[in-house]
């Protein structure tokens, strides 16, 4: 009889340890910190502290940002910590390196641990506007567009709302290129300001268009609304191609037509630059089209030329076939043709066909001598300059601007636009072991998502099924004793 009870313990134990392993397979590790610190502009800090009852042997960040992209863009960095109950993980996103952002971005993220069983646990995605909090910021709002300025009063940010309200409504009724998506202007008072927060661009730059985030960073200071009605339309102009040019397929605007576009929406061309065209014209030194196409001249007054030379031809466009063929075309690009294909298919010209169209309409010769090629092509530029306030050239979108589809990561994915993805990620990383974190909060904010383990259902009919066995084996052998 002992036996038979000794029996019928030992599957009862068997069921109660069963069901314990199985709650502590889905008991998520403890949260007491899970933050982002902004150092603004140089560098992001992630920080996360968590207790198990196992130990935890690794832990891992994701994270990423909300950027136009193809795909789901993220960055994984693995962060080294000591096995142990308790861990405390530091990782810091070197932005110095990596490439600045622009403010009013969002970062997103996640930690991923993993416990001494192989366990998986990932915290719910948490997510955080990255702003420059160096300033106290002032907003002003009509619509989708937002303005955000630190140094004058609510009269000068209402006129700089009114400004980029009016430059969309043009883009859209004079050019057939509306603005689908919300956008928002970050305005420094001086160029110097900003390119103390995006880093890393010439020193002649004096504003940044962000097209994958629908966010600009200007420098207009209080007075200078004549400047803002230039460079506010321009920058506009890059976010909204931007948003109706998107693809998958590495397809962009010809340099000649981005930056025609965003002339032409400053207005109508200065008089004294009209005239450097016509006499290039004259001379037969006036660059191809085509010759325009990966971008201009290093020099000012080879990419003043070229920019009012191709406002001229999207004037050209507009004014003889209308503005909603600018929308189709940006469309037929977008939905992933050529420029060649795609003007052909809108207008019935290619890039050289338009060029010695263009020509003839203004009374010139349709093509010109070799030399202007020859002049064009002397230096082979990395960067767009556009001419800023006061005759000093301006970067207009620079080709290191980080983005969602190729964070800053030791493998970072593959991506369809690559002209403004970093790829290093020497950043530091500083990781510690700490029993007590500095005032951490109380409540856990994490969910698991456990792999690599059994489902609970299986451990319970598991354990069950051994004890009703038990029990049958039992109750039969009493039976039998007591007949």
């Amino acid at each position: 009889m002992k036996t038979y009870r000794s029996l019928f313990l030992f599957v009862v134990t068997v069921f109660i340890l069963g069901a314990t392993q199985t709650a502590i397979a889905q008991n998520p590790p403890e949260i007491s910190r899970n933050e982002v610190r902004v150092e603004y502009p140089f560098l992001i800090r992630f920080e996360m502290f968590a207790t198990h009852q196992r130990q935890i042997e690794s832990v891992t960040l994701v994270y990423g940002l909300n950027g136009r992209s193809c795909q789901q863009g993220s960055a994984r960095q693995e962060v080294d910590v000591f096995a142990s109950s308790s861990v405390f993980a530091i990782w810091e996103w070197d932005l110095s390196r990596s490439g600045a952002l622009p403010p009013g971005v969002t970062v997103w993220w996640q930690w991923e641990m993993v416990d001494s069983q192989g366990n998986l646990f990932t915290t719910e995605r948490q997510e955080m506007l990255v702003e420059d909090e160096n300033h106290d910021w002032q907003s002003a709002r009509s619509g989708d567009v937002t303005v955000h300025w630190y140094v004058g009063n609510n009269s000068f940010g209402q006129a700089l709302l009114r400004e980029a309200t009016t430059s969309l409504d043009r883009l859209e009724n004079e050019l057939g290129l509306p603005a689908v998506e919300p956008v928002a202007l970050w305005f420094y008072p001086a160029a110097s300001d900003v390119r103390q927060v995006i880093f890393d661009v010439p020193e002649w730059t004096g504003g940044v268009a962000f097209p994958e985030y629908n966010v600009t960073v200007l420098g207009v200071a209080p007075g200078e609304l004549d400047w803002a009605s230039q460079i506010v339309p321009h920058e506009l102009t890059h976010l909204v191609e931007g948003m109706l040019t998107f693809n998958c397929r590495g397809l962009r605007l010809p340099t000649w037509l981005s930056e025609g576009l965003a002339r032409y929406a400053e207005g109508e061309a200065d008089e004294a630059e009209v005239a450097q065209v016509e006499l290039a014209l004259q001379n037969g030194r006036l660059p191809t089209l085509r010759s325009l196409a990966n971008g201009f001249s290093a020099y000012t007054d080879s990419a003043s030329l070229a920019y009012t030379q191709s406002g001229q031809v999207v004037q050209y466009l507009v004014d003889t076939f209308g503005a909603a063929q600018m929308n189709t075309l940006l469309q037929t690009i977008q939905s992933g043709q050529t420029i060649d294909v795609a003007l052909m298919s809108v207008y019935g010209l290619d890039t050289n066909s338009l060029d010695a169209a263009w020509r003839t309409a203004v009374g010139y010769d349709p093509t010109p001598t070799s030399e202007a090629d020859a002049i064009a092509l002397q230096a082979t530029p990395t960067q767009v300059a556009t001419i800023a306030l006061g005759g000093v050239p301006m970067l207009d979108t620079p080709t290191d601007v980080p983005t969602e589809t190729a964070l800053p990561t030791e493998t970072p994915l593959p991506s369809a636009t690559p002209t403004r993805l970093p790829t290093d990620t020497a950043v530091s990383t500083e990781v510690a072991q700490a029993s007590t974190p500095a005032a951490p909060t109380s409540e856990p904010d994490a969910t698991v998502v456990p792999e690599d383990t059994l489902p609970p259902w299986v451990w319970w009919a598991g354990g069950g099924v051994v004890l009703l066995a038990g029990l049958i084996l039992f109750f039969r052998v009493r039976r039998r004793g007591g007949a």
